[in-house]
């Protein structure tokens, strides 16, 4: 998960395209036999998982429907991001039967998808970062099954009460990474949704279950950014860094909120160190971009968004930015033409609308204008639209 500067909070706006659509209901199952050594608490949390997990693909074909409809192009990646982050989950049953020596868990779940705010997960799912926070999250629960499993052979063919006793000390210690996962996931799905209060909640409990969790501190730090408690971020990011020097990420972050407290030197600092560990980080180079606008060194400033163009051609807010900084430059020509490729790219940000607008209006372009502000508008921008009205006005 990313920490996206206030600046980026405030101008990119989740418009909703409105479509009549059904709650999606699903009903699946899981199970799972519990071993020597296990825990009945976790055994049903993995039973609970299996029934996610089934639940899920149809989530996801549901998903992808849908965003057809309202003509979403989303990779196979975001529509399961998507899909997880919409569904609801309420346990229906459960049971225990005690078959040979372990016992038998049983779970049955409604899933609910409620394609409501599929557009706005949509626009933060396209997040690289984000998709690659689900794919560890997945990765980690494909390990702890077959981690549990490999213990539990062990287990059953140890010799002696000594022996017995070092496997099921594994056994309780991939229990306790399992629920700091299951934590984890919790936060992430609280941070797509803009549950900040609960995310925190979440990450908290991640660490406190696996104190090494670097992930979870700066998921932790993003929760903290989004509130706006920046010194808070900084302060896990860095616990982050400590217990991962390698992650690229949280230096990105971290430079982000170092932005945000107007620190502009010690974030260009940390972004330029996400960038040598990920030459190919396409938002640090936004972000570096961002910040060397804010700076006043516009030139280095189109160098970064260039250089974040160069690696990903298809992300409009690096078109925008770049736009803003040629904006700035006082070339109009090439900000309107960045502009109207991040329009291309992504047609229902109102805000990148308006700035056409007001680019055409300081070129004496009124028409192109006006019809920039009329498209604001027709996404249901307020802004847009009083402007519209003032420019409608002067004519």
């Amino acid at each position: 998960m990313k920490h996206i500067p206030t600046i980026i909070i405030v101008i990119i706006l989740f418009l909703p395209l409105y479509v009549s659509a059904q709650t999606k209901e699903i009903i699946s199952e899981g199970t799972y036999n519990m071993g020597d050594g296990e825990t009945p608490s976790v055994a049903e949390s993995r039973a609970l998982l299996q029934a996610k997990r089934t639940a899920l693909e149809q989530a996801g074909t549901y998903v992808e429907s849908y965003s057809k409809v309202i003509n979403l192009k989303l990779t196979e990646d975001e529509i399961q991001v998507l899909a997880s982050g919409l569904m609801e989950v309420e346990i229906l049953d459960k049971k225990r039967t005690v078959i040979g020596d372990g016992i038998h868990f049983w779970v049955k779940i409604k899933s609910k998808v409620n394609p409501d705010k599929i557009q706005d997960l949509a626009k933060r799912v396209k997040e690289k970062d984000v998709i690659e926070d689900y794919k560890k999250i997945q990765e980690a629960y494909g390990k702890s099954q077959k981690d549990i499993e490999e213990l539990k052979k062990e287990l059953a063919e140890a010799k002696g009460v000594k022996e017995r006793k070092l496997v099921e000390a594994k056994i309780t210690d991939e229990e306790r990474l399992f629920q700091a996962n299951a934590w984890f996931a919790k936060g992430y799905k609280h941070g797509i949704n803009n549950e900040w209060d609960a995310a925190i909640e979440a990450f908290a409990s991640a660490i406190a279950l696996n104190p090494s969790y670097a992930e979870a501190y700066g998921n932790l730090g993003v929760a903290y950014a989004n509130k706006g408690q920046f010194d808070k971020a900084i302060e896990n990011y860095n616990k982050s860094i400590a217990l991962n020097p390698s992650y690229a990420e949280a230096y990105n972050n971290l430079g982000a909120a170092y932005s945000d407290k107007g620190q502009i030197d010690r974030a260009i600092e940390n972004l330029n160190k996400a960038i040598a560990l990920n030459p190919n980080y396409v938002d640090a180079y936004v972000n570096l971009g961002m910040t060397y606008r804010e700076k006043g060194q516009l030139d280095r400033a189109i160098e970064n968004f260039s250089k974040a163009i160069a690696l990903n051609p298809n992300y409009d807010k690096a078109y925008f930015n770049r736009g803003l900084a040629y904006a700035n430059k006082r070339d109009m020509g090439s900000a309107i033409s960045n502009f109207q490729k991040a329009i291309i790219l992504n047609p229902n940000n109102a805000f990148t609308y308006i700035m056409l607008a007001v680019t055409y209006d300081i070129e004496g372009d009124m028409g192109s204008a006006i019809s920039n502000l009329q498209k604001a508008c027709d996404l249901g921008n307020q802004t847009g639209c009083e402007n519209l009205r003032k420019a409608l006005k002067k004519r």
